[in-house]
């Protein structure tokens, strides 16, 4: 596919694709009046210090957490109003503490569970979404390093800020608001023996993989989970029925290649923008090499820890 890839270029292979074109995105579109109102009045207003909590959300930030809280989200509307207070109030709360450092801020642990994770990204689907995967490696390493799991949710809070940034600078040049992204993860090499025997690897898993998805809500397009050990879907295949139809709709369990790729391209994702290290033929770029290329560009130094 041609580097000079355009939003109509794309359509015409999603057309091709039968997928749904690019306009037809709510990504697209910001919040209308009565969203507007129900932001301000039933949400902001209930928000202490609501003020300096929301100044730290860009334009985009603050629509995607209402799209997550509100317009996707199960529950009555008194519960899903009282879910977007707390997390516009959590999230706030933690930008005004980290987010001037967080990617500059060197955390204890942070080299061995970048080694384990082995994230990093690629190139974009046929709507704009920055493509990035992982391969969860020897967790175990981390607990023993030791790595504590509030200090591994630090640390994923550093990928991730690091992913939104990329998101939104594909975006701006892309000329089409994107805030999702497509997510792969490979379990290739994960100890199913680690992570049914020992619960400290089990709870740092949970950390790495959850704790800090709460502070980026609204940015799964799709995930795929790749290589998977016949176990691990036989056990999906028993919890599936209880995870919200949303969000399964976007969760594909895969087994090896054969499998997979053709899956991605059925979904608008180019072979050519899938990272070499999953069988795609674009040239990755490790998480690590993408944070010090920001902090390069900004002229920033790493701040002692």
């Amino acid at each position: 596919m041609s580097e000079n890839r355009t939003v109509e270029s794309d359509d015409a292979e999603l057309t091709k694709l039968k997928l749904a074109l690019n306009t037809t995105l709510l990504e697209n579109r910001g919040l209308d009046e009565f969203e507007e109102t129900m932001l301000k009045e039933k949400i902001i207003a209930k928000i202490e210090n609501a003020d300096a909590i929301m100044k730290t959300f860009d334009a985009v930030s603050r629509e995607r957490i209402y799209r997550g809280m509100i317009t996707n989200n199960k529950g009555t509307e008194a519960e899903r109003i009282q879910e977007a207070i707390e997390t516009y109030d959590r999230i706030g709360k933690w930008r005004i503490a980290n987010a001037d450092t967080v990617l500059t801020k060197p955390l204890p642990g942070e080299e061995i569970l970048f080694k384990a994770m082995n994230s990093v990204i690629g190139g974009t689907d046929l709507y704009g979404h920055l493509i990035w995967g992982e391969k969860l490696g020897d967790i175990k390493s981390v607990v023993e390093h030791p790595v504590s799991t509030d200090e591994a949710t630090a640390i994923r809070m550093k990928t991730m800020e690091a992913i939104r940034i990329t998101q939104t600078n594909i975006s701006i040049k892309r000329g089409t608001k994107r805030y999702k992204q497509v997510y792969i993860i490979d379990l290739a090499e994960v100890s199913l023996g680690q992570l049914m025997t020992r619960s400290d690897v089990r709870a740092m898993t949970k950390a790495i993989m959850g704790a800090a998805n709460g502070f980026f809500p609204e940015t799964m397009w799709k995930a795929f989970i790749i290589n998977a050990p016949f176990i691990f879907r036989s056990v999906y295949t028993m919890v599936s029925p209880f995870i919200h139809p949303v969000t399964k709709e976007k969760i594909k369990i895969l087994s090896g290649p054969s499998k997979y790729l053709p899956e991605m391209k059925a979904n608008g994702i180019p072979l050519d923008q899938v990272p070499e290290n999953f069988g795609g033929k674009f040239k990755l770029l490790t998480v690590p090499t993408l944070i010090s290329n920001f902090i390069q560009e900004s002229g920033q130094t790493e701040s002692s820890a």
